[in-house]
C-alpha cells in the first residue's frame, strides 16, 4: 500500500494518492484471488459479529487516541492532521475511512489472519495484529492500534469473515475524521470534564465486542 502510494503521491498528492494506493490494492488482492484461487473471506456473518463490531467501531478510537496521546510528542502527526483538516470531509472518509477499511482488512484479515487461523486461532489474532500495528510506522501509533488489531482479529477469525472487520475499521477511522472537521462543542466538553470516564467506558464497549465476537461457535 505504501509502495503504490510513495508512487502515486508526486503526480497526485494528498489524499489522491492515499485513495489511489488504496484502489490499487483492492483491485490487486481480488485479482490474485481469482487468479491464485484464494478466498478474500468477504462472506456475510451472523447478526452478533455485527453487533459486536459496531461496538468495537465506535469506542476503540478513544482508546487509540488515549494511547498516542500518552506517548507521541505534541508536534508528532501535525502534517497528516493538516492534511486531515484542510480537506473536504467527503475525501478524507473516502481516503482515509472507507477505502484503508476495505484494503487493509483484506491484506491484514482477509488474507494473513484467515491464513494463519488454519494452524492457530491464538496466532493468526497476535500477528496479524502485530503486522497490521507495525504498518503505521509511527512508534505510537503502533501501540495505539494494536489493541485495535487484536479485536479485529478476534471478529475475523470467529466468523469467517472480514465484514465486520471492515465495519469496525471503517466506523473507528470515520469517528475521528469527522471529529477532526466538524466542531462538536458538547463532546469536546464531554470528553475534557470526563476523560478517564469516558476511556473506561470505551474499554468496556470494546471488551465487550470482542467478547461477543469470542463466544460459542462462529
Amino acid at each position: 500500500m505504501y509502495v503504490f502510494q510513495l508512487c502515486l503521491g508526486e503526480s497526485l498528492g494528498g489524499l489522491n494518492a492515499a485513495a489511489a494506493g488504496y484502489i490499487a490494492v483492492i483491485a490487486l488482492m481480488v485479482a490474485l484471488g481469482r487468479i491464485r484461487g484464494f478466498s478474500l473471506g468477504v462472506y456475510g456473518a451472523p447478526v452478533r459479529f455485527f453487533v459486536a463490531a459496531a461496538m468495537i467501531g465506535v469506542a476503540a478510537w478513544y482508546v487509540d487516541l488515549r494511547i498516542v496521546e500518552r506517548l507521541a510528542p505534541p508536534s508528532e502527526g501535525s502534517n497528516l492532521q493538516q492534511v486531515v483538516t484542510t480537506s473536504a470531509l467527503g475525501a478524507s472518509l473516502l481516503a482515509l475511512a472507507i477505502l484503508p477499511a476495505i484494503a487493509e482488512e483484506l491484506v491484514f484479515r482477509g488474507v494473513l489472519a484467515r491464513a494463519l487461523a488454519a494452524h492457530s486461532a491464538a496466532l493468526a489474532v497476535l500477528v496479524s495484529a502485530l503486522v497490521f500495528s507495525l504498518y503505521h510506522l509511527n512508534p505510537s501509533q503502533m501501540l495505539g492500534t494494536f489493541p485495535l488489531g487484536l479485536a479485529l482479529g478476534v471478529l475475523v477469525v470467529r466468523s469467517g469473515s472480514v465484514v465486520p472487520g471492515m465495519i469496525t475499521h471503517l466506523l473507528n477511522n470515520a469517528i475521528v475524521l469527522v471529529l477532526a472537521h466538524v466542531d462538536v462543542p458538547s463532546v469536546d466538553l464531554l470528553l475534557a470534564r470526563h476523560g478517564n470516564a469516558a476511556l473506561v467506558g470505551a474499554s468496556v464497549l470494546v471488551l465487550g465486542g470482542v467478547m461477543i465476537a469470542a463466544k460459542g461457535v462462529a
